[in-house]
């Protein structure tokens, strides 16, 4: 049997660890020659940038995505300023509540990452490399999860 889960993202709980990133990522370094550390005042922005960065990494899941919700951003919070992003994954009638959460933290992770390449490109391309690399890391990450815990049809072929 199959079901679909639904998972909700918050661009709030997203460009907080975008901010956390940027922060640990100045602090690290202490190069006077790289981008300064991300703040709220550029939250407009890096909406836009999450946005972009979910569709991207929908289309690298597509074949699991049975809905998402990109540009018609629910506002479906208590925070004015937080928009949600929603997709819903196909998936096996036995996944837990728990897969469900690993699998919505990895996304969280896959955007993240992929924002803050696109925000670091032409800037700092050694930095925005080292965030693609992790995007596509976790990206890896979410399709072999998404590949345990699919329904597949399965074919059954007669040998005679």
């Amino acid at each position: 049997m199959n079901k679909t889960v639904s998972l909700n993202l918050s661009t709030e709980a997203i460009m907080s660890e975008i901010y956390a990133l940027s922060a640990l990522r100045c602090l690290s370094n202490g190069d006077e020659s790289r981008p300064p550390i991300l703040t709220r005042d550029r939250a407009p922005a890096l909406k836009i940038l999450i946005r972009d960065a979910f569709a991207f990494i929908v289309l690298k899941i597509i074949r699991y995505v049975e809905r998402c919700n990109i540009n018609e951003v629910s506002q479906s919070t208590t925070d004015a300023d937080d928009e949600i992003l929603s997709v819903d994954l196909k998936v096996c009638s036995d996944v837990t509540d728990t897969a469900a959460k690993s699998m919505q933290q990895s996304l969280n992770h896959c955007i993240s990452a992929y924002a803050l390449h696109i925000c670091y490109m032409g800037h700092d391309n050694a930095t925005s490399e080292q965030y693609e690399h992790i995007a596509n890391a976790e990206v890896a990450v979410l399709q072999q999860l998404l590949s345990l815990t699919s329904y597949r049809e399965v074919n059954i072929s007669p040998r005679y």
